[in-house]
């Protein structure tokens, strides 16, 4: 189950967010999901992760804009496609930092957030490392981060970027210049998975991975158990 919440941003704007909760305050884990929104899988992961003991928030980016779950064909994936061309990169980094700031404070974590981007939200969990916003972040097939590479020296948080080398979204010529502007960082990690295409944490899809999906939500927990044994940041 999942509470659903509005978030206020700093500019006064109304963020639509939801909340799968835990009985004791654990590492929050705010959820960007792909362009068409959440749906029952993203809820299905984000209560999986509420079990495992991490509040798990997942953020309308496109509250601005065309908010709210979109089909994946027809007109809903027009939409999505729409929303997604048109997104303002900067807009929503502040629109994620007050997000973070939000779960920090709630009752069900206890201080530390990891962002966690798919597809179009690994950019933004990306981001939140090179811009100190988050204390770590993971991408699962996160497309773009490739535009934001400048930033790469900045990256001072955990971060874990898992890909497949046949995802036509994101070109392995990327792949290849993101590895090399964040090599020699201790804190990061760049997995590639052979074979793998995009979306392969999609259960039920036909793009879905198990041992990609596995693999990378293995990297997570580690994250996070590495975290919960640090102090809060700030």
């Amino acid at each position: 189950m999942t509470e659903t919440l509005t978030i206020t941003m700093r500019d006064g704007a109304k963020m639509g967010a939801e909340l799968a909760a835990t009985a004791s305050p654990g590492t929050g884990i705010i959820m960007i999901p792909p362009i068409f929104g959440i749906d029952d899988s993203v809820r299905d992961i984000m209560g999986n992760w509420a079990g495992r003991g991490s509040p798990a928030l997942f953020i309308d980016m496109f509250h601005r804009t065309i908010p709210g779950p979109l089909g994946r064909e027809g007109e809903g994936r027009e939409l999505a496609q729409k929303r997604y061309g048109e997104f303002d990169a900067e807009q929503g980094v502040r629109d994620l930092t007050d997000a973070v700031a939000f779960l920090r404070k709630h009752p069900a974590c206890n201080g530390k957030v990891v962002v966690f981007g798919y597809c179009f939200g690994g950019r933004y969990a990306y981001l939140s490392t090179a811009r100190a916003i988050a204390d770590g972040a993971v991408s699962f097939h996160g497309t773009k981060i490739g535009l934001n590479l400048d930033e790469a020296k900045n990256v001072s948080r955990p971060l874990s970027i898992h890909v497949g080398d046949n995802d036509p979204s994101i070109p392995m010529d990327e792949v290849r210049a993101t590895q090399e502007a964040l090599a020699g960082n201790p804190l990061v990690e760049i997995e590639v998975y052979p074979g793998v295409v995009h979306g392969f944490t999609g259960k039920g899809r036909p793009a879905y991975d198990a041992n990609a999906d596995q693999s990378s939500t293995a990297a997570a927990e580690r994250m996070i158990r590495s975290l919960s044994r640090q102090p809060a940041t700030v």
